[in-house]
């Protein structure tokens, strides 16, 4: 029996050492990361519109009713072309009217100036006074004034009666039009716009920081958005003086060059603007730590499976800050789970953030 007794002190001497020994480490905790990259400069892509450089809005110059409009929208038309006509019974009448005037006006010229003739043949011949030439040649200068008037209200006349008229002035094609037939039309009144095809624009709002770089000549090249591979080139033509009260956005208008028919009037377009920005390394919001008054980032040390913290300075506020100091190109940066780590942390990469 006392081999027995001796063994039962040396199992509790057992028992106790297995109670020590050091409960199992932790698993490594699961994180998401991202490399720090530069930003690369990218251009900036804004959209717009094509539209003529020259625009015509026709009108009246005088108030009547519409007779005919000969075109509709999208009509081509020559220069010349008559586009749309007011009734003109009452000009024609005033144009015969002028004219018959003008007969007349002539009619008693003639007579006037026979007379001043044969007053001063009959005045050489002592038949007839001084006094008696002298009226004759005041009627004729009378005469002769009163055929110039008449001839002018003809003039004046004509020129009212092809008022009634509209016709183009150059080759273009219609873009709208605002009056009907039958319609009674104020002078000045719009009634047909016609615009040239041939010369067109890239229409653009560009905001202040984007325009503020831009000057007249600068080239650009312009994309067709229903066909990317469709590209032109283009120049600044004109930068307009304000920008828009609403939008605060500056309208530039590019000149397009050799711009084939797919780029017709009111097509999409969209041209680039290099990004003249500095490449920034740039990390999601969620990344910093701000512990003591020092903003931190949680790294992983190339060839580790640990973190460590690493003091940064930052600039911008919102989704994603700009790295200034203290990380390169190249680290990797935990962007999730940040609040519940410690220095030396063993950690799994669960993810890579681009």
């Amino acid at each position: 029996m006392k081999p027995v007794l001796i063994l039962l002190p040396l199992a509790f001497m057992l028992a106790a050492c297995s109670d020590d020994t050091e409960a199992p480490l932790p698993p490594p905790r699961p994180v998401k990361s991202l490399v720090l990259e530069e930003t690369n400069s990218v251009p900036l892509s804004f959209a717009g519109t094509v539209e003529p450089q020259i625009v015509t809005n026709y009108s009246f110059q005088i108030l009547g009713r519409m007779i005919s409009r000969n075109v509709q929208v999208g009509d081509p038309v020559e220069r010349g072309t008559l586009l749309a006509v007011l009734e003109a019974t009452a000009l024609e009448q005033d144009v015969q009217a002028a004219q018959a005037s003008l007969v007349s006006a002539q009619a008693s010229a003639n007579n006037a100036r026979v007379v001043e003739q044969r007053q001063k043949g009959l005045f050489a011949k002592t038949v007839v006074s001084q006094a008696a030439v002298e009226d004759a040649v005041q009627a004729a200068q009378a005469a002769q004034s009163a055929e110039l008037r008449a001839r002018a209200n003809l003039a004046k006349a004509q020129e009212r009666l092809s008022y009634a008229k509209i016709a183009a002035d150059y080759t273009g094609v219609v873009t709208s039009t605002a009056a009907e037939p039958g319609q009674v039309v104020a002078a000045g009144q719009t009634v047909v716009t016609v615009a040239r095809p041939d010369l067109r624009d890239a229409v653009v709002d560009l905001p202040a920081s984007a325009a503020s770089g831009i000057k007249i000549g600068d080239p650009f090249s312009v994309v067709l958005q229903s066909d990317p591979t469709t590209v032109v080139k283009g120049r600044v033509r004109r930068i307009e003086p304000s920008a828009d009260p609403v939008t605060r956005s500056q309208r530039i208008r590019i000149a397009l060059q050799a711009a084939p028919a797919a780029f017709r009037l009111g097509s999409v377009i969209a041209v680039s603007l290099p990004d003249t920005r500095p490449s920034e390394l740039l990390l999601p919001a969620s990344a910093i730590v701000t512990r003591d008054g020092k903003t931190l980032v949680w790294i992983i040390p190339d060839g580790t499976d640990a973190v460590a913290t690493r003091e940064v300075t930052t600039t911008g506020t919102g989704d994603r800050v700009a790295i200034t100091s203290g990380l390169k190109r190249g680290d990797r940066v935990v962007v999730a789970g940040v609040n519940s780590l410690t220095d030396g942390q063993k950690i799994r990469v669960s993810g890579d953030l681009k």
